[in-house]
Order: C-alpha cells, then sequence, then structure tokens
C-alpha cells in the first residue's frame, strides 16, 4: 500500500507541473530514516507568493516553491488527537535529519515540510485539535488524501493516453466507464450492503363512501 500511496503523491505533483525526486534512487545524498516515505518537489515556476493556510487545498500546491514531503496515509485510520499524540513518527519530516537531508538535495534552505495523512476528523473541535498537535511537531504544512484523489482525478480525460503510468490509467479507465462520478469520490456500485428499514407497517381499513364512519 505504501508504494500505491507514494505513487499517487508522486503523480499529484507532477500532476501540478512540479519535478519530483524520490530519496531512494540517490545513494550519494546523506541517510535517513525511512527514506521511502520522502519525496522532494520543486515548482520552477510558482504561482505569486501568498499566504497558505497550515492545511492545503489543491489550489494552494502551485504556490510552493520547494518541500520535502513525507506520506503517512494510514487509510483504515483518522488523524484525532489521540493518534497524532501517540504517533511521534508523524514528526520526522520536520525533524533535523530530514531538514539536513532536504538540504543537501535543493541545495538552500528554502523549502517547507509537508505530511500526507489519510483524513482529520469531521468535528470541528477534533479536527483544530489534531491540527494543532502536528502544527507543534514543526510541520509546515497537512494535505489530506482525499484532496490529492480529488485534484488526480479532476486532471484526467476519461478519453486520454496515460499508459505510461498504471495508477493514472485505473483511475482513468474508472472514470471512463462512470464508476468515479461528478469528481467526489461517489462509486456507481454499492460499497456496503442495504439498511433493511425497522420502521412498523402500519394497515389501515379504507371505508366505503357511504359509510358514516360508526
Amino acid at each position: 500500500m505504501s508504494d500505491m500511496n507514494m505513487q499517487l503523491v508522486r503523480e499529484f505533483f507532477e500532476l501540478n507541473l512540479f519535478h519530483v525526486l524520490t530519496h531512494w534512487r540517490h545513494v550519494d545524498f546523506p541517510r535517513a530514516a525511512e527514506p521511502g516515505y520522502l519525496l522532494f518537489v520543486e515548482h520552477t515556476n510558482p504561482e505569486p507568493g501568498r499566504d497558505l493556510d497550515f492545511l492545503l487545498r489543491a489550489e494552494d500546491v502551485p504556490s510552493l516553491y520547494r518541500a520535502v514531503v513525507e506520506v503517512r496515509a494510514w487509510h483504515g485510520d483518522r488523524f484525532y488527537p489521540s493518534v497524532v499524540e501517540n504517533n511521534p513518527v508523524l514528526g520526522h519530516v520536520a525533524a533535523e535529519e530530514t531538514r539536513t537531508l532536504a538540504q543537501s538535495v535543493f541545495g538552500s534552505p528554502d523549502f517547507t515540510s509537508i505530511l500526507i495523512i489519510s483524513e482529520l476528523p469531521t468535528s470541528p473541535l477534533p479536527r483544530a485539535k489534531s491540527l494543532d498537535l502536528l502544527r507543534q511537531l514543526g510541520i509546515g504544512h497537512v494535505i489530506e488524501f482525499p484532496t490529492i484523489l480529488q485534484d488526480i482525478l479532476g486532471r484526467l480525460s476519461a478519453h486520454g493516453n496515460y499508459a505510461p503510468s498504471q495508477t493514472l490509467q485505473t483511475l482513468r479507465l474508472l472514470k471512463r466507464y462512470n464508476f468515479i462520478r461528478r469528481q467526489q469520490l461517489e462509486f456507481a456500485f454499492p460499497l456496503e450492503a442495504p439498511v433493511v428499514s425497522a420502521r412498523t407497517v402500519v394497515q389501515t381499513e379504507v371505508l366505503p363512501e357511504d359509510s358514516d364512519g360508526d
């Protein structure tokens, strides 16, 4: 699953016109813990600078210049405050060893850090708490995985040819045959068993028109 996660994140940045470098392909770089999770991305022609929120939307990404990106898309979990507090590894992308590695890759300290996660809580208070805890780890920005998938799907043509990329070609085929609709990750086939209604059926007796109701 991690390879698929990394591939989708890579495709996302490449479709947004970033150069993407993977750590494991360059053995001359200093070692970092779990290097397979890291990507180094650079936009050679970023959009004019503007203030970006900690939680990035797809439309924010073209304003980035350089970033070291770590993928922690644990699809079985939402990133509740307890998940963040119990997993200090989430701060690895902002750790000194990772920053040293990124600076050697970019040849400059001018970069930010991005953590890719599955999903945040939907309730406002736990969501805000999780973001605050992630911010305290020193991370520059966070992106939720659905943001990445939705942006990729929005950029794919149902009639295009993406054969060099198995991931893009698979998504294109799902889109072509209407298994993915309206770019909201809605599938045309049911993913869960239908719920049987437990409502009580009440039968009523229809009185003849000439009845007085007695």
